[in-house]
């Protein structure tokens, strides 16, 4: 046999052992790979994981609607952005929710959220589903720190997929920046090999910790396998008032989000002053993971049966809520309530045990709310400065028990009507009585839940929280009312008076001079609506300075104060209606937006507009909307 033949022969025998070998390798990692199929286009999208014969999990998802004839089009019920995360050993949906990014305000920072909050190494597959690029906004840049190519790059009706590892590499990643056409992305995607985490001690509970996170994504530390949270959290430091919090139950409202609820649990368990025996969390409609997770962290809660459709079903559930506590609490001198979307200062139960004997010594007084309903970017300077005034409950409050027998009184008779509880509780329970609120807000309200409305959502967004603890509070004595009514008044008597249209660019002197400023503007009682002030005359003032203004709440008997510099403080005094109207000297002229002409109105209504928009930091230069355009414009 010639050497050539040779050669030839043992070059072909060279080949057909590789192949074998090379076969081999993949029938041995066959196992930790799989295939995966995601599209994206104007009227579909969907994501397959192995055919969707994935039996651990869900793992299929499609949405298949009509095109619309305008282009774009108003967001539709099931598509935005989708966020799918992916168990990175069996590829196992592990969490899946869609963001609706047609809108273009607020629901970019839950989607942030939820990013930060997924551990690495798990798999994500973001796609566009339908219309989701619109409202990205700053969330563009966090995916491209976590390595898109064109997230920065998205027009509003973009059509994107993207699969990557978190803190890894990306796996596959497409993108139609113009155009109706479908495009799909076949992939083969590679699954971890690493055992779960072992830990030496408390083997039994971390066993169970990574069997939860093994079903589980998106819930933070508990589940980053790199640096977990502790199990069981260690008990955090004590207050110097510790005993004015040792008999108030904190009462977490929750249910099927226990995303939300892991984070706000954590936060609150973690602050000085937390008392876990004092925790309840109050379950309504709770599926089988939020049970898990309080038995995990060893949080005790309970249910409440729920019954009825969106408003009308909450409204029963807090009802059935104040019952338990009224059952369950009847001897406490106040209890505190939080939701489950809810974020906690570390300064949170500091600021409750130096302020919740007022309920008990102010009549005048019926909560105490950790939210600041003043305190929002710009407004916000000093930590240790308490305001009072009509507002609502809210997000991170406590009550007396006397009030929530009072509420339950009225409660009773109240079935019919869909209605938001907190408000019900302001305008049919409160009786012109006031809450106690920090300049600068000890909760934050972070989640997307029913009844929010995402253009209202901004400025919340960027509220400062306190994150230093302790803080020693100025003067809560003052709070009772006959302290602050003195206290308004001599304020408002040593102020600078202004003047003029409060919209103007100008009107805030900048820099201030003075310590502080009035002003005085026509406001009347609203007739037949119990000594309330007009909705109007309130909301056309207030708006120009970047406050509350779509109802009264927030002011003081007619008093609104605004902080817009850390030693400059502005006073904005509504007679005849406010109680301190007698302080307005006969000089002084009251600016009345109703002698205003309708063009002037509504060129106020569009400044302010701007000044609130302004505030936002839009970035996204590709927003073209007529709403938008229509609300930045000053004509």
């Amino acid at each position: 046999m010639r050497f050539k033949d040779v050669f030839l022969k043992l070059l072909r025998m060279l080949i057909i052992a590789i192949s074998v070998s090379f076969n081999s390798l993949l029938c041995a990692n066959e196992s930790i790979r799989t295939r995966v199929l995601v599209w994206s286009s104007f009227n579909a999208w969907g994501l397959e994981v192995d055919d969707c014969n994935n039996t651990q999990q869900q793992a299929c998802y499609n949405l298949l609607l009509p095109p619309e004839d305008a282009h774009p089009h108003a967001p539709r019920e099931g598509e935005g952005l989708t966020l799918t995360v992916l168990n990175q050993r069996n590829a196992a949906v592990v969490f899946h929710k869609v963001f609706p990014l047609g809108h273009y305000w607020a629901h970019y920072a839950d989607l942030q959220w939820h990013l930060d909050r997924v551990a690495p190494g798990r798999i994500l597959v973001l796609t566009v589903a339908v219309s989701g690029a619109m409202g990205l906004r700053q969330a563009a840049l966090q995916l491209a720190r976590l390595g898109s190519l064109f997230a920065l790059h998205l027009t509003p009706m973009a059509h994107w997929t993207w699969v990557f590892v978190k803190g890894g590499r990306t796996i596959s990643e497409t993108v139609i920046l113009q155009g109706l056409a479908q495009h799909q992305a076949h992939l083969i995607l590679p699954l971890s090999d690493l055992p779960t985490p072992t830990t030496p001690s408390n083997q039994t509970l971390q066993q169970q910790r990574w069997h939860y996170c093994h079903l589980h994504a998106a819930m933070g530390g508990l589940c980053d396998e790199h640096t977990p949270d502790p199990l069981p959290p260690p008990p955090p430091p004590t207050l110097p008032r510790q005993s004015a919090l040792a008999h108030v139950p904190v009462v977490v409202t929750a249910g099927a989000r226990h995303q939300y609820l892991y984070h706000t649990l954590n936060a609150l368990l973690t602050a000085p002053g937390a008392q876990r025996n004092n925790v309840l969390v109050v379950l309504g409609d709770a599926p089988q993971p939020t049970t898990q997770l309080l038995r995990l962290i060893n949080v005790n809660f309970t249910k409440v049966p729920v019954h009825g459709e969106g408003n009308l079903k909450l409204f029963r559930y807090y009802r059935s809520v104040f019952q338990l506590v009224a059952r369950t609490f009847p001897d406490a001198p106040a209890v505190i309530f939080l939701d489950e979307d809810v974020e906690v200062s570390p300064d949170f139960f500091s600021y409750m045990s130096q302020t919740l004997w007022l309920l008990r010594e102010d009549p005048t007084l019926y909560c105490i709310n950790g939210f600041s309903v003043s305190g929002y970017e710009g407004r916000a300077f000093n930590s240790s400065l308490l305001l009072r005034g009509s507002v609502q409950v809210q997000w991170g409050y406590a009550v007396s028990l006397d009030f929530v027998r009072e509420a339950l009184a009225s409660w009773e008779q109240a079935t019919s009507n869909t209605k938001l509880y907190d408000f019900w509780l302001y305008t049919n329970i409160r009786r012109h009585r006031e809450c106690v609120f920090p300049e600068v807000s000890r909760t934050r309200h972070f989640g997307m839940g029913t009844n929010t409305v995402p253009y209202l959502k901004e400025p919340v967004i960027r509220m400062p929280l306190q994150r230093e603890a302790p803080i020693v509070l100025h003067d809560v004595a003052a709070l009772k009312l006959p302290s602050w009514q003195q206290h308004i008044t001599q304020e408002i008597k040593d102020a600078t008076v202004l003047t003029g249209n409060p919209c103007r660019e100008s009107f805030l002197p900048s820099p201030p001079t003075a310590r502080s400023y009035v002003f005085y503007y026509r406001l009347d009682a609203l007739p037949g609506a119990g000594n309330m002030p007009d909705y109007f005359q309130y909301h056309q003032v207030v708006q120009c300075f970047g406050l509350w203004s779509l109802s009264e709440q927030g002011h003081h008997r007619g008093v609104s104060v605004v902080r817009f510099s850390l030693n400059s403080t502005l006073y904005l005094v509504g007679a005849p209606y406010s109680y301190y109207s007698f302080v307005r000297q006969p000089g002084n002229t009251l600016w009345n937006v109703d002698d205003l002409a309708a063009r002037q109105r509504d060129q106020m209504s569009h400044y302010s507009h701007k000044k609130y928009y302004a505030r936002m930091h839009i970035p996204n230069i590709n927003v073209t909307t007529d709403y938008i355009i229509n609300a930045l414009i000053l004509e």
